[in-house]
């Protein structure tokens, strides 16, 4: 059984679980992250909920995020 994702998922398993899924998040600002050095500080303890809020997304953006993420979880499964 494949383990789900939801927005408390930590970063650092959601890429474990769907590596593609960081060219996702990198349109979202998560190249900051990598900018700032601090990726691998936060990649640990941040959570998908917490990314959406230290990137500022607003609520439709946040949306579309979730749903990309959700596409490609879906491929993984099939």
């Amino acid at each position: 059984m494949k383990e789900r994702i939801t927005f408390e998922t930590k970063l650092s398993e959601l890429l474990q679980i769907l590596p593609q899924a960081k060219q996702v998040l990198m349109r979202y600002g998560y190249a900051i992250l990598e900018e700032e050095d601090i990726e691998d500080v936060v990649v640990d303890k941040l959570t998908l909920r917490g990314f959406c809020r230290l990137m500022d997304l607003d609520d439709e953006s946040q949306g579309n995020l979730w749903q990309e993420i959700q596409d490609l979880y879906r491929q993984l499964e099939e």
